[in-house]
């Protein structure tokens, strides 16, 4: 479990990710037994997820996942709330049906 004291006093299950440096100023870099490089997620017709280098061609049918909202230093996106409930609410009646 995470050391932060948020854990200690959330009411809801606590989720321990971490994130790895893969890519520093365009040079590929990771740690021993990562994946180096920029990648991309694509969503499979059939709800699959398949992450591939950000060079690779995007498999076909597929949706990609990874959106840019800030690219060097400057907001190039802002995404809107309303659109955000939207996808939350269609994956959770998806899963309804699963």
């Amino acid at each position: 479990m995470p050391s932060g004291s948020g854990g200690a006093i959330a009411n809801a299950p606590v989720i321990d990710f971490a994130m790895d440096i893969v890519e520093v100023e365009g040079k590929p870099i990771a740690k021993r037994g990562k994946r180096s490089g920029v990648k991309q997620v694509y969503e499979m017709p059939d709800g699959r997820r398949v992450t591939l280098p950000l060079a690779a061609p995007a498999p076909e049918d597929t949706v990609p996942l990874l959106v840019p909202f800030i690219r060097n230093g400057t907001v190039v996106a802002r995404p809107e709330m309303d659109d955000a409930r939207e996808r939350v609410l269609s994956r959770l009646s998806g899963l309804a049906d699963a």
